[in-house]
């Protein structure tokens, strides 16, 4: 049997489509945020444009598997929105990136360019620069394996973070209040672990901006109705943070046995001078640690500081372009310049 691609129209509802989404991933080693639960919800939640899903066969086995929003014929793009860390792209690591997007953008008939935004080095090494194929920085992300004990993870952490953390607690301790922190990991506390979160951060300096989750804000919706998907497989993990027996901060996250990943924190802007995010976190590893099933804890946010002050590791997340030939790839890059406003490099009469 030959190597194909298949393309169908998506619909997100369909089991079928689902499992053999599930299949593929699970087979790949891909990510929690790469699974069905995740960008199947993203697809259903936010996205307004029909998608196709396209189903790569080697020998009549599914090997890859993507959705690619064909709005725009000319100019194909592999499904993103900005909750989403990764592309919708997920394939055998066996496969070769290049040739298998190659051939996509070859079956998308009138396609001149595929993009693939947001591809995880873990999963698809970078591939070289050519005539067909470029590629462009997207971040770097940290991570953090949880491997032997928290006290020896700990006492390996900076100074000035061990300090002020003991500092802060010792000040909780004096002023009569208890902290604690509280997992919630079934399918009926998901839409209120959401809720509260939305409360929490539309009460801080993302509401300014309109970044904050909020009762009417799409992205809500989103989270929950991914959450509880996820807890129907027992891999949604709410991490919520009290003062005595007030919410001063949460994280949105998924596990597994393999992997934890932190899709979104918040925190009470008021509680100062502590540093609520950064008690939790403490706490959540050190039981993360205590689990002993070597978790690798993924932050997939832009690296910045305060996260070197929880782990030393990173790596890279990147864009594609895939173009159908060397010409196509010309074309393009001349329109574009043509395209751009005078005094940004475009040609003047």
């Amino acid at each position: 049997m030959h190597s194909r691609w298949r393309l169908y129209p998506f619909v997100h509802d369909d089991p079928s489509q689902a499992q053999l989404w599930r299949a593929v991933a699970a087979n790949a080693g891909a990510s929690l945020v790469q699974m069905p639960e995740f960008v199947f919800s993203c697809a259903a939640s936010l996205h307004r444009r029909p998608l196709k899903l396209a189903v790569f066969e080697d020998g009549g086995q599914p090997m890859a598997v993507a959705l690619v929003d064909t709005s725009r014929p000319l100019l194909p793009a592999v499904f993103i929105e900005d909750q989403m860390p990764l592309g919708a792209w997920v394939q055998h690591p066996s496969l070769d990136f290049p040739a298998l997007a190659a051939q996509l953008t070859a079956r998308l008939s009138v396609s001149l360019q595929l993009g693939v935004s947001q591809l995880d080095a873990r999963f698809v090494s970078r591939p070289a620069d050519g005539d067909w194929l470029s590629t462009l920085d997207y971040m770097t992300t940290p991570w953090l394996q949880v491997e032997g004990s928290f006290d020896d993870y700990w006492q390996a952490r900076g100074k000035n973070l061990r300090a002020n953390l003991r500092k802060q607690r010792d000040r909780l301790v004096a002023q009569g209040v208890s902290p604690r922190l509280e997992v919630l990991t079934a399918h009926h506390d998901m839409a209120r672990a959401v809720a509260d979160y939305a409360a929490l951060e539309s009460a801080g300096w993302k509401a300014q901006g309109g970044t904050a989750l909020s009762d009417t804000h799409p992205q809500t919706a989103f989270y929950a109705l991914m959450l509880q998907a996820f807890a129907g497989r027992q891999e949604s993990r709410v991490y919520r943070y009290f003062f005595d027996d007030r919410l001063v901060a949460t994280e949105l996250c998924l596990c597994d046995d393999r992997e934890l990943v932190i899709l979104k924190t918040t925190y009470d802007e008021t509680v100062t001078p502590y540093s609520p995010a950064a008690l939790l976190r403490q706490e959540m590893l050190a039981a993360l640690f205590g689990e002993g099933k070597g978790h690798r804890v993924e932050f997939y946010g832009p690296l910045k500081e305060w996260h070197t002050r929880w782990t030393p590791l990173s790596r890279q997340v990147y864009h594609a372009n895939v173009f159908r030939n060397p010409v196509c790839r010309m074309a393009l890059s001349q329109l574009r310049r043509w395209s751009r406003p005078t005094g940004e490099g475009a040609p003047t009469a």
